[in-house]
């Protein structure tokens, strides 16, 4: 909830300083040159970087999500399969 109320701030930000810097300024992108409101500039600036911030969160979550098996979990895998191969070969485990 902290981070919605920094978000909202600092948004409130942004626009008052874009508003308080209205006039238009050149841009220059590779070969495309244009003149655009530096208003417009700034908040479509501050809008791309919360997009791909928010794809990036997305993907780290996600991946997160899939490796949610913690190293202990493996071990204990290896573990049981171990013993169910000695169970396979006729074995028995005794040091219980």
């Amino acid at each position: 909830m902290k981070s919605l109320w920094f978000l909202i701030i600092l948004a409130f930000f942004v626009v008052v300083f874009s508003v308080q810097n209205a006039e238009v300024v050149p841009i220059k992108f590779v070969i495309w040159e244009g003149e655009v409101s530096l208003a417009i500039l700034l908040i479509l600036t501050f809008l791309l970087g919360l997009i791909v911030g928010a794809i990036y969160y997305a993907v780290r979550i996600r991946k997160s999500k899939k490796n949610l098996n913690p190293v202990g979990d493996v071990a204990f895998e290896k573990e049981e399969q171990s013993d169910i191969e000695g169970d396979k070969k006729g074995g028995v485990d005794e040091t219980y």
